[in-house]
């Protein structure tokens, strides 16, 4: 009998190649339920490994082996955990299921029967792969069985591009000297008429909130002269849809620095850092070989288009280019004094993803600057043009925006009467925001950044249609489990 394999530091070998005659030692799913030959000789079952591979194991009662292989095999239910010691056996290689001789196995963790939930998107030889329009309508049912979900190669991608990210991110970050400030949870402000925006909790005889941004405390952190900081974390918002479009949590990288010169540092630095994460997710081996993962089941994987001008930059379109893009060249009315609503966001998307585009190469990526004063915070720096718009934009990914960023006003004094002058204004005064107004009246030096929400990064450059897909245990109205 051989020995099961030796602890190591080293991942396990996650499949058996064609012709290798080498011994290796595997820890794989049981995929489907053992079948017993007629005259009940011999059995076969089908083993998955993480990375979708499928082996084949048939084993004889009369083969020399141990009994109890043949009994173990016998006994194995779906899902259940294994630990194989195989080699495999020469066949053709145009086949999607590698036949091995089974020299031994251990049964680490019986699955019990399954409930009526079948997964249906491994898409094994023999398997009928769901359209994706079934696929879509299997999510609720699909969230409920989430770690049986999980199991399914393309799905699980996701979970680990969504760490690749986050991989790449603090990398890059930490090369252009941002520090890490973890920033608070719980936060005692609020800001008047959005109070519905935020989760309140009982805090020892006081209302506390979940915080919705990280931006006030990173904005604090540079008033103690920390000078490049950024948080990434989970924030939370009262999102009452559950429509595969809204979370209630979500992952944001927000990051603010000190100012040289001007706002451009700003939007130069959001374009460095987005092309940089794209590039890298499109180009290091890692991480394509994830995307062609995830493409069996979504086919946009793969397919995202990272268009960069002359200058190497992502577009940048002003607000009212923007709406006149909508208006004569897409073919939909547009008024300057809203802003952009989904279908228009999704429209603009298109329109400069494709050959038609005059702006730029196609792409998926995109910048909007200069959103006029009124459809934006009161604290926003405005202009430099003497109009009535402000230095901020957002970026627009795959059609959806994905990145909001500006410059922010650090003069106490510009503070205090762009929080009177809000329709719902903000007094400077109370115990929750005089800590923000101090760290301006202490001198804060001229600042600004961006918030790029990763859920929505991760769906952009997949394609994926609900953004509940890049979270292993989503929350949004009306799910609380698992």
């Amino acid at each position: 009998m051989l020995n099961a394999r030796k602890m190591s530091s080293q991942p396990a070998p996650s499949h058996l190649s064609n012709g290798d005659t080498d011994i290796k030692s595997l820890d794989i799913r049981v995929h489907n339920s053992p079948v017993l030959s007629d005259d009940c000789n011999s059995v076969a079952v089908l083993f998955r490994c993480v990375n979708g591979h499928f082996l084949q194991a048939t084993v004889e009662s009369k083969n020399g082996l141990d009994n109890g292989v043949f009994d173990t095999v016998s006994f194995l239910t779906p899902e259940s955990l294994v630990r194989v010691t195989a080699r495999s056996v020469a066949h053709d290689t145009g086949s999607d299921i590698t036949p091995i001789e089974l020299c031994d196995i251990h049964n680490l963790s019986a699955a019990k029967t399954l409930s009526a939930y079948s997964n249906v998107l491994h898409g094994a030889s023999g398997e009928v792969l769901a359209s994706i329009q079934s696929r879509t309508k299997l999510i609720q049912e699909r969230l409920d069985n989430r770690l049986l979900d999980a199991r399914v190669p393309a799905t699980a991608a996701i979970f680990k591009l969504f760490s690749g990210v986050h991989e790449l991110a603090v990398e890059y970050l930490k090369l252009h000297d941002f520090y890490h400030v973890p920033t608070p949870a719980l936060v005692g402000y609020e800001f008047p008429g959005e109070e519905d925006d935020l989760f309140t909790v009982p805090y020892f005889g006081r209302t506390a909130r979940l915080a919705p941004t990280g931006e006030i405390h990173l904005g604090m952190a540079l008033s103690a002269d920390l000078e490049r900081v950024y948080d990434y974390h989970t924030v939370f918002r009262r999102e009452p849809l559950s429509d595969g479009r809204h979370l209630t949590e979500f992952t944001m990288l927000e990051l603010v620095f000190n100012l040289q010169h001007s706002w451009i540092e700003i939007l130069d630095f959001a374009d460095s850092l987005l092309v940089s994460l794209l590039h890298s997710l499109q180009s290091q081996e890692k991480y394509t070989t994830l995307t062609n993962t995830a493409k069996r089941l979504y086919p946009l994987a793969g397919t995202f288009k990272l268009g960069l001008g002359k200058s190497g930059k992502l577009p940048r379109i002003r607000f009212n280019e923007a709406k006149t893009l909508l208006r004569d060249f897409i073919g939909i009315e547009s008024d300057d004094d809203k802003d952009f609503t989904r279908s228009e966001e999704a429209a603009l998307g298109r329109f400069l993803a494709s050959e038609e585009s005059h702006v730029s190469p196609p792409t998926d990526v995109f910048f909007i600057t200069h959103f006029p004063k009124h459809l934006r915070s009161c604290n926003i720096y405005p202009s430099d043009e003497q109009d009535d718009t402000t230095q901020s934009f957002d970026v627009i990914l795959r059609g959806q925006e994905c990145v909001t960023g500006c410059r922010l006003l650090h003069s106490a004094e510009d503070l205090a009467a762009a929080f009177a002058n809000r329709p719902h204004p903000i007094d400077p005064e109370t115990p929750e925001w005089r800590p923000y107004m101090t760290a301006h009246e202490i001198g804060m030096p001229p600042w600004g950044g961006f918030g790029l929400g990763i859920n929505r990064l991760v769906q952009g450059f997949l394609g994926l249609e609900d953004i509940r897909e890049t979270v292993l245990f989503p929350r949004d109205a009306a799910r609380l489990s698992p």
